[in-house]
């Protein structure tokens, strides 16, 4: 089996709107990350082996965050990783991230078809 590139995307937020929509929660999150852990470990660590992998009180932290995040604003808050090491030099992603899910809607058209649509993803070399 050959090997090849795949396309992924992340809907990208700053941490500082994450730090100002949940200031408390965010906050406690930090510091628990900051005893002995730093926030690239921990999202390596959700991306690669989920969010069970994690020390329980850095989870509860976290999630903690996420909900408070979602009761907001209605996004879905999480964690990402990802190195230009495992991808392209073109990355406009390199290392932990914020994203958001729960941003795109359907259009009523889109809604009425979406069982003969599907979103695919490619990529090219130039």
């Amino acid at each position: 089996m050959g090997m090849g590139y795949g396309a992924n995307y992340a809907d990208v937020v700053a941490e500082e709107f994450v730090k100002k929509t949940c200031p408390k929660e965010y906050a406690a999150f930090a510091d628990d990350v900051g005893r002995g852990y730093d926030f690239e470990a921990v999202a390596r660590e959700i991306q690669q082996e989920g969010l069970e992998s994690i020390a329980p009180k850095i989870r509860k932290a976290y999630t903690a965050l996420t909900k408070a995040f979602n009761k907001k604003t209605g996004l879905e808050l999480g964690v990402g990783y990802h190195s230009v090491e495992d991808g392209d030099r073109y990355d406009e992603i390199n290392g932990a991230y914020w994203s958001v899910d729960g941003v795109w809607v359907r259009t009523p058209a889109g809604k009425k078809h979406r069982a003969q649509i599907t979103r695919q993803f490619f990529v090219t070399f130039g």
